[in-house]
């Protein structure tokens, strides 16, 4: 885009602006034939060429734009080059614009000594060479336009850096937050299994001691519902029994170290205890293999997933449970297989939801809690776990956790 230098200046009117790779040169002249002759050489550069009259036009237009260089003739009228040149350099805008002044051969040593003083960086003199000018006037466009470019990616990275800084204390704030959900998700817990439980317990205490004590004088209805407020107590007991469990693996602390699984598993098994499946055949094989894991993490896993397996049995099958190791790779999948009443495909992905249960509800008790603290605690130690199945086929339950480097066999 050019302006006339002919016509007064004017308001400019609203365009879509330039590329940013693209910069301004200033010509100024008296002579209206020299400037479209410099600005026909110069438009090859593809760059914005803005022309001016005289040294006031020229004072103007650097009010209104940035120039990469300005052409600037000696001789003109009224306010000549060197004067229009002084009262640039007054600007602090345009100290270090440069300045290339026109000029013709008759221009002494003094004169080109001044302009040299005023800030020129170059003469050229009349007539001028096209192939010299482009060339002179394009390395300052290429300057300018790397200026730009470093500019514009300076401003990009400072802003960048202030979304990085916000984005930074919305993490902080939310961290903040996240901290006082925990701390308060602990008061809680420390309220449920203090305060909730215990109402709980008592209640089941009194069944009880009504049904021993009173049971005689009641008619079956009445023993019935006193059974049933029992049992519904001893549910709401172990639902909060197993979310506190849940919210404990959810905070805990975790660092992972190498496991021996073979002592864990007999420990889990001891404390699961033998009177809950008295009749249940559980083989461990032999040289386990060890993991990198999280013993109370573990713990609540191997429960779990052993407790459903001697469980979820048809009724007079012998529940039977075979645990075992196979090396894959870095990782160790522990396998928990069992003779049970298997799992439809559909509800695979679904099980280790919280409170996600499947079968007879009424003939198998559960809280849905179990296997999403499996998953929650696997997650947890960098592992995976699933499940494969079929109804009437059985489940077999698997875990992945890193294998772990040799273990002396003193160690639990």
């Amino acid at each position: 885009m050019h302006e006339s230098a002919t016509a007064p200046i004017k308001p400019e009117r609203k365009t879509s602006s330039p590329p940013k790779e693209i910069v301004n040169i200033l010509l100024v002249d008296d002579q209206p034939g020299k400037l479209l002759a410099h600005e026909a050489i110069l438009s090859e550069l593809g760059q914005r060429i803005i022309k001016a009259r005289n040294g006031v036009e020229a004072l103007a237009h650097l009010l209104r734009y940035d120039f990469a260089v300005i052409l600037l003739d000696v001789n003109m009228p009224n306010m000549d080059g060197f004067e229009t040149a002084a009262l640039i350099r007054q600007r602090p805008r345009f100290e270090k614009t440069p300045i290339i002044f026109v000029t013709g051969y008759n221009t002494t040593d003094l004169d080109r000594l001044k302009g040299y003083e005023l800030g020129a960086v170059d003469y050229l003199f009349l007539p001028v060479v096209p192939q010299v000018l482009k060339a002179k006037v394009s390395v300052f466009v290429e300057l300018a336009r790397q200026t730009q470019i470093i500019k514009t990616q300076a401003d990009d990275l400072a802003a960048h850096n202030r979304r990085q800084a916000e984005q930074l204390e919305v993490i902080q704030k939310l961290n903040d937050e996240l901290k006082d959900a925990n701390s308060e998700l602990e008061a809680f817990s420390y309220t449920v299994s203090h305060d909730l439980r215990a109402p709980l317990r008592s209640i089941s205490g009194f069944v009880t001691v009504l049904l021993e004590d009173y049971g005689s004088r009641l008619d079956e209805e009445g023993r019935n519902h006193l059974i049933a407020l029992d049992r519904a107590a001893k549910r709401m007991d172990a639902l909060t029994r197993d979310l506190l469990a849940y919210g404990r693996v959810a905070r805990e602390s975790v660092t992972l170290e190498p496991v021996r699984l073979q002592p864990l598993l007999e420990a889990v098994i001891s404390l699961i205890g033998e009177g809950t499946t008295p009749s249940a055949n559980i083989t461990i094989e032999p040289e386990l293999l060890d993991v990198m894991g999280h013993r109370f993490l573990l713990e609540q896993c191997l429960s779990n997933l052993i407790n459903n397996a001697t469980k979820f049995v048809s009724p007079g099958v012998t529940p039977e449970v075979r645990i075992r190791t196979e090396s894959r790779g870095n990782q160790v999948r522990l396998w928990i297989e069992d003779n049970g009443i298997g799992i439809d495909a559909s509800y695979h992905h679904k099980i280790f939801s919280m409170f996600e249960r499947v079968g007879d509800l009424h003939r198998y008790e559960g809280t849905g809690i179990g296997l999403a603290i499996v998953h929650r605690a696997v997650q947890r130690m960098g592992g995976a776990c699933g499940v494969e199945s079929a109804p009437g086929q059985g489940s077999r339950f698997w875990v992945d956790l890193p294998t772990s480097p040799p273990i002396p066999r003193s160690r639990q």
